[in-house]
């Protein structure tokens, strides 16, 4: 993995079904994939969870791929949401999440016997 990730947790807003939720959120994926600085993005379903739950408690992940600085790709996708050309609908304030972007600290370590993709 050479690029930074950028890891987006949340879940449906109340009231609303999972499906709804991950019909918009197929949509949204790709919106935000039109943003400068966006390598990939893959979404997961949060099973199981080791540890203390999170405030909120959030079951669904995007996990994005990004190179460079996530600044200027943060700055690009607030000003796409400003000028409309991101759609978000009324019921997004009500949807509970957290965000990070993130950079590796080491090279990727493989399990033994297992080889690069």
């Amino acid at each position: 993995m050479a690029h930074n990730l950028y890891l987006v947790f949340s879940r449906p807003p109340s009231g609303m079904s999972e499906a709804q939720y991950h019909r918009w959120y197929d949509e949204h994926m790709r919106e935000n994939m039109e943003t400068p600085g966006f390598v990939s993005v893959r979404r997961y379903a949060v099973r199981q969870r080791v540890g203390k739950p999170l405030p909120g408690d959030q079951d669904h992940l995007a996990l994005y791929e990004y190179d460079g600085d996530y600044g200027p790709i943060g700055e690009h996708l607030k000003s796409r949401v400003e000028s409309g050309d991101i759609e978000l609908p009324d019921w997004f304030s009500e949807v509970p999440f957290a965000s990070w972007a993130s950079e590796p600290l080491s090279g990727r370590v493989l399990a033994p016997g297992r080889r690069e993709e």
